[in-house]
Parts: structure tokens; sequence; C-alpha cells
């Protein structure tokens, strides 16, 4: 029987002990803090919870004439009680699953002695266990540039965000990626004023422009104030919260700061350089199968740097697992969904046309626009588009974007297409119910 050492109970952690316990290993998960991980306790199912409350909020008041009564408000207290009572059943259902699957939780922090020994720090010892292979899933922490690093008590992160006792009257986000997007679309709903500041030129670095120009534009509609190729240079606590001053513009006065400008692997304490394990720009480098430079250590999730995704690190765990069974099977980066839960909301999987024409295809892009959809109108959700990408020369999907209602829904038809290696005709022969949003997807294929 495989011994297969776990450090890190995040969605990486979690996978790679349950796939390598089904499989027959002695499964040891070692975690210093909760179970879940990040995702679990302060980042995805936390946020979107919150981010439920406030898309309610925004689709009552979108459907204007149709609805009566007096001003609508969310219960901010209640809706934290809701996600802290939401995240304990979680927790307490993962801890009764790894339990029955026979996977031995330790709480305490690991440490590698060597390629096939590690030593646990828990509240009752030590204790030095062997392992046959060990999967390294310690995920990330929050960034603070300048000139925020040195006054970290000063303004929020992510985990602060959640813990908030009350929505602040004058909120300023610092970074316009996925979380800074998020919290920005959620407070501003909930009654904040709100100003998103973003270095780069556009809100969702990396992603399509068009789509970040509609996100941007709904943001603005519902009076959020974006500031790009903007960053604070400073800041003063005053009496009643802070004065920010930007690169650019005049200096504004904000209640709290929140700041989300990006994570960094977590590889700090763990011994990897007695293990044999490389560390390359901060992240644990792996090959294709999460392999580190060790042979008997892999690493999944945020630690490696790929993609700070929950679902990709589970996928990756999957690939660690499998691997050091005998099963090689590949991880595709460009098959991950990449999504964001603002209003509207947007999507994306596979290419994106700059970096398919870089390497020399002829993009074809395929739109539909939601203000064509009956049912996306008749939602009062006719904001934004779906964009597919092909190969002029076969028809072969290379990728798609979407920015609208259910996007996050919806892009898993392109996940599928891209996994079973699709052309547009392939997608435009499936009949789509009408009325529906998909029914976009068949209409972008046939322009």
């Amino acid at each position: 029987m495989k011994r297969v050492l776990v450090i890190g109970a995040g969605p990486g952690g979690e996978a790679a002990a349950k796939r390598a316990s089904a499989r027959g290993a002695a499964v040891t998960l070692v975690e210093k803090n909760r179970l879940g991980g990040l995702c679990l306790n302060w980042g995805c199912v936390p946020t979107k919870t919150l981010l439920e409350g406030g898309r309610l909020l925004h689709a009552v008041r979108a459907a204007g004439p149709v609805l009566t009564g007096g001003p609508l408000s969310v219960d901010w207290e209640a809706l934290r009680r809701k996600k802290d009572e939401l995240i304990d059943g979680l927790r307490r259902a993962l801890e009764q699953d790894l339990s029955r699957r026979g996977v031995r939780v330790v709480t305490g922090a690991a440490e590698f002695v060597d390629g096939h020994r590690a030593l646990l720090r828990t509240a009752r010892g030590d204790e030095t266990i062997e392992f046959d292979a060990a999967v390294l899933a310690t995920g990330s922490a929050p960034v603070f540039p300048p000139p925020f690093d040195a006054r970290r008590g000063d303004v929020l992160d992510s985990d602060g965000a959640l813990a908030l006792e009350r929505v602040p009257g004058r909120l300023l986000v610092v970074g316009g990626g996925a979380v800074g997007c998020e919290f920005a679309g959620l407070f501003a709903e909930l009654g904040a004023a709100v100003t998103l500041v973003e270095m780069k030129d556009q809100l969702l670095p990396g992603e399509d422009p068009a789509v970040a120009r509609v996100l941007q534009g709904a943001f603005e509609r519902r009076g959020l104030a974006v500031r790009l190729e903007t960053v604070v240079t400073d800041f003063d606590k005053t009496a009643d919260g802070f004065t920010v001053r930007f690169s650019r513009g005049d200096p504004a006065a904000f209640d709290r700061i929140l700041v989300c400008v990006g994570r960094r692997p977590v590889t700090a304490g763990l011994g990897l350089e007695r293990a044999g394990v490389a560390v390359d720009g901060g992240r644990v480098a792996v090959n294709d199968l999460m392999l580190t430079s060790a042979p008997s250590i892999y690493a999944v999730g945020d630690v490696n740097g790929l993609s700070l995704l929950a679902h990709a690190a589970a996928a990756q765990a999957e690939t660690a697992v499998d691997a050091l069974f005998g099963a090689a099977r590949p991880y595709r980066n460009d098959r991950v969904p990449r999504c964001l839960y603002t209003w509207p909301e947007v999507a994306s999987v596979g290419e994106w046309a700059a970096t398919a024409r870089a390497r020399g295809v002829d993009v074809k892009a395929h739109r539909f626009f939601f203000k064509g959809s009956p049912k996306a109108l008749a939602s009062n959700e006719g904001d934004g588009f779906l964009q597919v990408l092909s190969d002029r020369a076969d028809g072969k999907i290379l990728g798609a974007q979407l920015v609208g209602p259910h996007a996050t829904e919806l892009v898993h038809l392109f996940a599928l297409a891209l996994a079973g290696d699709m052309r547009t005709e392939d997608v435009h022969r499936v009949i789509f119910a009408h009325p529906t949003l998909a029914e976009g997807v068949r209409e972008a294929l046939a322009r």
C-alpha cells in the first residue's frame, strides 16, 4: 500500500487525498488552519454567498416597475450569518467525508526532512512520518505592494472584507482583477460609494478588451468610479478614514481601503530544499504531470503558479495522483474555465484571439449579443455578448469569451467543445431549446 502525504486541505489537497484514498493509498492530510482552505473558508464559497445577496438586490432593482414596494436593501449582518452557517456546514461535511474514506487528518504544519520523510508539528507534539509520495497543496497568500506593505494593519485584504461589521460608506478597491471586481460590484450594490483603481489600461488584465469594456460600462452605470492606469502613491489615516493620493487625478477620502492586487505561492517553512524541490520565481516548478524536481513530490494549485482557481487545483490534483499511480494524464491549463461572478458575469475558456493569432492562426470570431436574446431581455439582462473563436482554416473551436447573464454556466458548453476537439459545424448541428440563453451559441456560429 502506497503511503501518500498531502500538505494543505484546500481544493487541491482535498481532491488529492480523496483520489489517492480511492486508489487504495494510506493517506495523511495535514492542514495548519481549516479544512477546505482558502476556497471554502475565505474565498470562493463565502464570496459567492455574499455576491448572491447583491445579485438578488440588483435583479429586483432591474425589474423596475414590474415590482412594487418600498426601498430595497440587504441585511448585511444576516447575509454574513448565512455565509458563516453555510461554511460551517460544508466544512463538517468535508470532515465526515474524509473520515469515511479513511483519510487521516492532522491539524498542524508539515516540513520536509528529505524526499521521503516529513516532520509534522501539532499541538500534541512533533511526529516524523515516512511517505512514498507527497502532494504539496499549500496555496497562496495576498500580495501587498508599496505603499501598503509597510502598513498592512491599516488596509483590508479579501479576508478582512468578509469580516466587515458593516458596509463602508466610501470604499477604495485597489486592483481590477477578478477579486477586486467582485468586491467592488458587491459593495456598490449594497450602497457603498466605490472607487476601483487598476494600474493597467483595462479591468481584468489579460481578458478580451471588449469583454472588459462591457463590464466597466456596467459598473459605471451603477455608479462605480473606475480609474485605469492609476496606482495609489500614498495614503494618510485621518479621524474618519483615509486620504489617498494617486499617480493620476486628485486625492480622495475613503472610509476603508481594500487591496486585491494578487497572490503569491506559500513556500516558506516547508523544507523544500531538503526534499530537493526547486522553486522558480517564487513558485514550485512542475511538469505537466505536476511532478516537481523531486521524484516523489508533486505540487498542485496556487503553489505552482499555473492557475489561482479552485477547480484548476482539483484537476491538477487528479493528474498528480494518477501519475504517482502510473496512469499519466497530462494537465491542460488551456482547458480551465475562468469565471467572474459580477453582474454581468464574465467567463472564458481556451485561447484568446491575440494569443492564437500570435502563433499564426487565422482566427474567426463569431459573436452573439444578448440584446438579441428574448430570454435575456425578459430577465432584464440584455448587456454583453458571447464570442466563439475558431480556426478559419478548418473550423476547429479554439476558445470562447462571454460577458452577460449566466456566463459562468454557459462557458461549460465551450469547455466540452474543447475537450471533444469539436468544430463549429459540430456545435451548430446541436438543437438548442428556444427561448434560452444557450441558443445564442448556435446563432453566433451561423454568422
